[in-house]
């Protein structure tokens, strides 16, 4: 690399600069991808989803434990990024690099949760993209369940051209839904904090009686509310290493990890902050039953009835944002995976553009398939409990990086500080692993017994053997996932 060329890398240009520029991404558009990969539907829910589980303290302990987890996951990949600037493949290829005595069993489960993390969470951004245009209709008009459909499907489609036309065109996409997302988001936390009630906030008997329900199920404990919490908060985060999986698009490596953190930070407080003043503005029994709880929040202070049409909207385009950023994702992992021999060599091809042509083509079929979940006329319960599956099948991912930046601490002799944030963000995606619910983790390992068939796939393509490692391994995720579809199936295991 030349002087010039370095020089180049290491100065972050300007958002003006960027559009102007080369193929790859700066830094603005990089943090913009972090937070429209974060900001999702999620965090216009989270109050209902938080409150129905733990009360507002609970919940403010939740955020606390939660937050410093995120805070040292993201810390670990931008420490991933900075010392194996290399690994341009992300979580995918931090599991490879990692655990290469097993071969490329571990790298192919990494990218197989990912992906699937990223699958359903495609699902449901459109499950929550149509509910929330329906409320925008007056009963007597709702869009019936087919029309709703073939809507989401013209959606999909768009964002697929949008995607095919190449990664800056996407970005400064993203970036513009990112600015548009935020308006509503801050003007609840503007409004909301003005209206704030602290004797709405503390409820009576909160570390023992949920606020929001009545009778036996309101019987709880404190751990139980955390517990219960972190599925949410775990699913709010979810894309905190969205910076590093585009490492290969950005203009140098330095820049990723420090995209990594900020979006990271901008997204923790306005997600905290939502939540918890929604609490302390709209009492545990009437935010629970909220269909949509910032409209309810923005209707108790001075901007009214107006609140709810801008939550909507807002709703609708964090949702549309957050799709232009996980399709590229996902489309990019199974590529770079792909390219390794891990995936099957027909989602490795790339256009002229860098775009990865038949990953997006490809996942983007199986999306469509997904939305076959609109025909349901219980699209809230789908939702929630697609939502929770995305959160669960990417936790496993999230081990495995931990686990690698703490053999990279002790293969570069890295000080006290790295090994500590190291030790807390694999403690912390072990903790959410059992947190999440055993009905969930079933699930998953269903899903990952799936994947073994593609995997060895991918090994007869490169005319490779499995070696005791691997057979060893699919053996294990084979069994376990054949014996948690018999559990699921016969109701020993039940949602």
């Amino acid at each position: 690399m030349s002087n010039a060329t370095a020089k180049k890398l290491s100065t972050s240009p300007s958002p003006t600069e960027e559009i102007k520029g080369d193929k790859k991404l700066g830094l603005g558009l990089l943090i913009a991808l972090g937070i429209g990969s974060m900001i999702g539907g999620g965090v216009f829910n989270s109050p209902t989803d938080l409150i129905s589980v733990a009360n507002p303290f609970a919940n403010l302990l939740a955020w606390v434990i939660g937050g410093a987890g995120i805070i040292c996951l993201a810390l670990v990949f931008q420490l991933l990024a900075k010392q194996r600037p290399n690994l341009q493949g992300g979580i995918y290829s931090y599991a490879k690099a990692g655990f290469g005595s097993f071969g490329d069993f571990m790298g192919f489960n990494s990218a197989w949760g990912y992906c699937l993390s990223a699958l359903l969470g495609n699902a449901s951004f459109f499950t929550l993209m149509m509910k929330t245009l329906n409320s925008l209709l007056p009963a007597e008009k709702q869009i019936a369940p087919i029309v709703t459909l073939m809507l989401a499907s013209v959606i999909l489609w768009i964002i697929v051209y949008v995607q095919l036309r190449g990664t800056k065109d996407v970005g400064i996409v993203n970036a513009f839904f990112t600015i548009c997302k935020l308006i509503p988001l801050v003007l609840v936390i503007v409004f909301g904090g003005l209206a704030f009630s602290p004797g709405i906030f503390s409820v009576e008997n909160w570390q023992s009686t949920l606020a929001s329900t009545t009778g036996p199920a309101s019987v709880t404990t404190l751990g139980a509310q955390i517990n219960a919490a972190m599925g949410v908060i775990l699913w709010c985060f979810v894309g905190v290493e969205a910076s590093t999986i585009l490492a290969e698009k950005a203009k140098s490596q330095k820049l990723v990890g420090k995209a990594t953190v900020i979006s990271l930070l901008i997204t923790l407080s306005v997600y905290a902050l939502v939540s918890l003043l929604s609490m302390g503005v709209v009492p545990a029994t009437e935010l629970v039953d909220a269909r949509t709880p910032l409209a309810d929040v923005l209707s108790n202070t001075i901007i009214g009835s107006a609140g709810a049409m801008i939550v909507k909207l807002g709703i609708i385009t964090s949702v549309l944002g957050a799709l232009v950023s996980w399709i590229l994702l996902l489309a990019q992992v199974f590529t770079v995976a792909a390219k390794d021999g891990v995936m099957p060599k027909l989602l490795a091809r790339e256009s002229e553009k860098g775009v990865p042509v038949n990953s997006i083509i490809i996942t983007s079929v199986a999306t469509q398939l997904c939305l076959l979940v609109l025909l349901s006329d219980k699209l809230q319960g789908v939702y929630n409990t697609v939502i929770l599956l995305a959160a669960t099948t990417i936790i496993i991912p999230y081990v495995l990086s931990g686990i690698y930046s703490l053999i990279v601490c002790k293969q570069d002799q890295l000080g006290p500080k790295e090994y500590f944030i190291s030790i807390i963000a694999t403690i912390y995606a072990i903790y959410c692993l059992f947190a999440v619910g055993i009905m969930f983790l079933a699930v998953s390992f269903v899903f990952y017994g799936v994947g073994m068939f593609v995997f060895i796939l991918a090994k007869k393509e490169k005319n490779q053997k499995l070696t005791k490692a691997e057979k060893i391994g699919v053996v294990f995720t084979l069994g376990l996932g054949i014996l948690m579809a018999i559990l699921l199936a016969t109701g020993v295991i039940a949602f």
